[in-house]
């Protein structure tokens, strides 16, 4: 099991992706950490909403869908800041302070309250927090509903650029910029790892004939390089892949996976009204796959 050390960069990196599967739009996630998170899935209704996501409970970062089928994924370009993020959280912590380094997690529970993929995408290019300096969530992004994505990229020098998902089309995302090539890792071998993932994911999703493989293939050990692979296990950079989530935007489907070896699941957060019949269907898994 990873333990909490006291790190000088703890790095955010992942891989998000849009597929279609069985004829269904399907957004899905590896989220890798340097420090084990305490992970939580939350089924609630905010203004009139249902939305289910799972949370950090450290830095508060947030993604999952809504019952309108609208599903919102992040990567992060923003590696100047995600190498302290996790340091910057915990110190706060330890002060008593709030341990809640970023914004992006309420800005990304205010785009799923939206009831149209519109409102969503422009709350996510749009939204400012309590801080009025920090606008929109930051990174590569994926606005999804059960007919039509996007993918949003933007950074804190960079105006949002918006390219349309074809309909079959497979799209996967790291942590270097696209649209912006001088954006997230641009050198060495970070670049080279965020390179590798995502050709590797693009290459697994396109071979699955069936939703059950979806994280399955994400989990594979494809190249010999742990560090190269979608699915972090341990390595000598130090980090790992804590979670995993799917979501089936089109049959209203949250599924989410966590690492117990790379992660702690404090559980699901039922915020439902009672005798409320929910609308998305919830799957929690574990695995302590290395």
């Amino acid at each position: 099991m990873i333990k909490l050390r006291n790190l000088l960069a703890e790095l955010n990196e992942c891989v998000i992706a849009r597929c279609r599967v069985d004829g269904n739009v399907v957004l899905a996630k590896n989220r890798d950490r340097m420090y084990a998170p305490d992970l939580e899935v939350i089924h609630e209704i905010v203004n009139g909403v249902e939305m289910v996501y799972m949370r950090d409970v450290l830095t508060d970062w947030s993604e999952g869908m809504n019952e309108k089928g609208i599903g919102v994924v992040n990567a992060s370009l923003m590696v100047g800041f995600d190498e302290k993020e996790g340091d910057l959280a915990k110190d706060k912590a330890k002060k008593g302070k709030n341990g809640k380094p970023s914004y992006d997690g309420l800005k990304i529970r205010t785009a799923l309250q939206q009831s149209k993929l519109s409102q969503s995408m422009r709350s996510v290019i749009n939204f400012r927090g309590d801080d009025e300096d920090d606008v929109g969530v930051k990174g590569l992004t994926i606005v999804s509903n059960a007919t039509h994505s996007y993918i949003i990229e933007m950074t804190t020098q960079h105006v949002p650029i918006i390219k349309r998902v074809g309909s079959d089309e497979v799209v996967t995302r790291t942590n270097h910029g696209v649209e912006y090539p001088d954006t997230g890792y641009t050198g060495g071998l970070k670049r080279k790892s965020s390179l590798s993932r995502q050709q590797i994911a693009y290459d697994a999703l396109s071979d699955i004939s069936s939703q059950e493989q979806v994280l399955d293939a994400l989990s594979k050990q494809h190249d010999s390089d742990k560090w190269m692979n979608p699915y972090r296990r341990e390595n000598s950079f130090g980090f790992t892949t804590s979670s995993q989530v799917m979501m089936d935007l089109s049959n209203l489907k949250f599924e989410f996976r966590h690492d117990a070896g790379n992660s702690s699941f404090k559980g699901l957060v039922n915020k439902l009204p009672q005798g409320y019949e929910p609308k998305i269907r919830v799957i929690i898994e574990t695995t302590t796959d290395k």
